[in-house]
């Protein structure tokens, strides 16, 4: 009888690890990671083909040093074979950058980079930051990161999003400020 009630414990504390590991585990993904990831997939949930710009690599850029850059070119670097990181303006030999990460959120600063990048998805945070022009941001909805993209502004890349990645982000509705 002892035998029986140690392997239905035993069952039960598997049952329960399954549940509260994936938890625990995601806990220790702080937002910067999430962000980090987020910037990484968001160039395989888009094509690039109807813009004329080369994507033998895809080319990630960001426009300043933070945690999320510091964790998105570990991640970038990890794929040399796929994919380039270059921190701007230091790195001028990023003539095309596909994801632009900046943490920039005035309208001139947006708006210069739109016009110097007009292929790229212009990712940054905030609704300020898509309302000032942006194509992608950073959100929080119940308590968790998620893309509010910007379809209109997107458009005027010809990047084409796939559905996978509006189905997991919020549709901005307004206009530019």
């Amino acid at each position: 009888m002892n035998l029986g009630i140690s392997v239905h414990f035993k069952h039960i504390v598997i049952v329960l690890s399954l549940y509260f590991l994936p938890q625990i585990v995601w806990a220790k993904v702080d937002d910067d990671d999430l962000k980090a990831v987020y910037l990484f997939r968001f160039a395989l949930l888009a094509d690039w083909s109807k813009t004329g710009v080369n994507y033998e690599y895809i080319e990630y850029c960001v426009t300043s040093s933070s945690d999320v850059s510091e964790r998105l070119q570990a991640i970038v670097e990890s794929k040399p074979d796929r994919a380039r990181f270059h921190r701007l303006p230091v790195s001028s030999d990023a003539s095309v950058c596909h994801i632009l990460f900046t943490e920039l959120n005035d309208k001139e600063a947006v708006a210069q980079l739109r016009e110097r990048y007009p292929h790229a998805l212009l990712v940054g945070n905030g609704i300020d930051f898509v309302a000032n022009g942006g194509m992608i941001a950073f959100i929080k909805v119940r308590n968790r990161i998620r893309p509010l993209i910007a379809r209109e502004h997107v458009r005027h890349t010809n990047v084409l999003l796939r559905s996978q990645l509006l189905e997991v982000s919020e549709l901005y509705q307004g206009g530019t400020a």
